[in-house]
């Protein structure tokens, strides 16, 4: 029988991102008859840091930012044997790939990238060296790895990365753990006092654009009662939309419900599940939501969104920063509960390529060649 190959995941932290959680699952799910795997943080921090399996063992680099993170690396790198460097994060893919050519690792190198390469909101000059470096460095890795189709094309057109050495993984998100989540009952004043709830789960952060979502739903609380907007998550924006909503005269109507583990029972409660989103990589809260059975509206971000939803068929694609078009996909599913069935429905069957074990095979069956 052959030796296991010893994996060491690099990422900043284990905190409340879809990429932290996708890391946790992974590190449950990984066939620990064939590897054994690390876990080296930037800094070891985050709410799923108790969650690790206690075979794997936390590495914590105590850097300051990325780019402290290489010597730290090399230490590692030169007192160890780690056949596999992983990065699980497009920005410590570049730390990681650093301390590899310097330290001359003479393994396998896997980068990731997980959102697209040019994110609106970041100033050209960093976004145009962050790319000219990712390039330099991703043609000395063994693999690329990128999170939805769109993200692939990305990264050959613009990074020039090899087509026959990019893939597309998929992330473990529907496991045991959203399962249990689901299936647990949900007692919330806000859900037994609004008629319909609508969802949304992510951090208060611009991509998240909330912006479109608050306007959206103030034009529906203008034409119906008993609209409810429930939000799990938490971030820099949240106190601005606290006040957004207070200015839109929403604040009764919606529920900050700060950030919980287990986001799935929401899912499964809710009426629909939104994404309002100006960009995302692939998201992985709208796959939990279509697992769940939920009815969902995205908008029709880069990227991911319309690798799931088929508008009108499982769900309705709006158009981003639009709050017209995103009250407008509401509103027919508010309007008509037999096409809300019909999407709930075929939701779950739209996701079975992000279930654990297909998916966990997804990150680990090219180290195999």
């Amino acid at each position: 029988m052959s030796a296991k190959k010893k994996i060491l995941f690099v990422r900043p932290t284990l905190g409340y991102g879809g990429a932290d959680r996708v890391t946790l699952n992974l590190l449950k799910g990984f066939d620990r008859d064939a590897y054994s795997c690390d876990l080296a943080l930037m800094r070891a921090q985050g709410e799923f840091i108790s969650d690790l399996p206690e075979d794997v063992k936390l590495l914590d680099l105590k850097a300051r930012s990325l780019w402290f993170m290489v010597g730290p690396l090399l230490k590692i790198l030169r007192s160890s044997d780690y056949d596999v460097m992983y990065s699980t994060c497009g920005g410590a893919s570049m730390p990681m790939m650093l301390a590899t050519w310097i330290g001359r690792f003479s393994g396998t190198t896997v980068v990731s990238e997980r959102n697209i390469l040019f994110p609106p909101k970041k100033a050209k000059g960093k976004r145009k060296l962050m790319l000219f470096i990712k390039k330099l460095l991703y043609k000395k890795a063994s693999w690329v790895t990128a999170v939805s189709e769109g993200v692939a094309e990305e990264c050959k057109d613009i990074l020039h990365t090899d087509p026959k050495r990019t893939i597309v993984v998929h992330n473990p998100i529907i496991n045991a753990d959203l399962e249990k989540g689901r299936s647990e009952s949900l007692s919330h004043e806000f859900f037994e006092k609004h008629e319909k709830v609508i969802l949304a789960v992510g951090r208060f952060e611009w991509q998240k654009d909330y912006d479109t979502l608050f306007e959206a739903f103030s034009m529906l609380c203008k034409k119906r009662e008993g609209l409810g907007l429930f939000i799990l998550g938490k971030g820099p924006l949240e106190d601005y939309y606290r006040n957004k909503a207070k200015e839109l005269g929403i604040a009764d109507n919606i529920c900050f419900g700060g950030f919980d583990k287990n986001p799935f029972k929401y899912m499964k409660a809710c009426d629909i599940y939104v994404l309002s989103s100006r960009h995302e990589g692939m998201p992985g809260v709208l796959v939990q939501a279509m697992a769940c059975g939920t009815a969902c509206v995205a908008t029709d971000c880069p990227t991911g969104p319309n690798e799931l939803i088929r508008d009108g068929e499982n769900g309705f694609l709006a158009t981003v920063e639009d709050p017209e078009s995103v009250a407008n996909a509401l509103e027919k599913l508010l309007d008509d509960p037999d096409l809300e069935k019909r999407f709930a429905d075929k939701s779950p069957e739209s996701v079975t390529r992000y279930r654990e074990q297909p998916a966990v095979q997804s990150y680990f069956y090219f180290l195999e060649s």
